[in-house]
């Protein structure tokens, strides 16, 4: 366990424990705040908001997966962890590569939900 932590608070995967953080309280603010009857009429007001993904939503997931293909990295990077120089290297390069498959997966999840143009 204290392997996990260690890697969520390290370079690559601190940036999307951050935002991972942000997400849950935003969502937590939502699910806790406006009622049910508010959200039934905005729906009612826009039928063609109903099958569209909100971008919150979708940046949420992105963020998500993110998180987790970083942490997963990290942990699979650290028991061969390189010299200084080169650690870098692959930490940045770890992030770059979460940031792009979390968000190709993402879209994947949400292409049938998209606005019609």
């Amino acid at each position: 366990m204290r392997e996990i932590t260690d890697a969520a608070l390290r370079f690559p995967t601190a940036t999307f424990t951050a935002a991972l953080v942000l997400v849950v309280g935003f969502w937590t603010l939502i699910l806790l705040g406006p009622s049910a009857r508010d959200r039934r009429t905005r729906r009612a007001e826009d039928p063609s908001h109903v099958r569209a993904t909100p971008v919150i939503a979708e940046a949420s997931l992105v963020i998500a997966l993110a998180w987790i293909l970083s942490l997963g990295g990290s942990l699979l990077l650290r028991p061969h962890e390189a010299a200084q120089p080169l650690a870098a290297v692959l930490a940045a390069l770890l992030l770059v590569t979460s940031l792009a498959l979390a968000t190709l997966a993402a879209r994947r999840v949400t292409r049938g939900r998209r606005r019609p143009r």
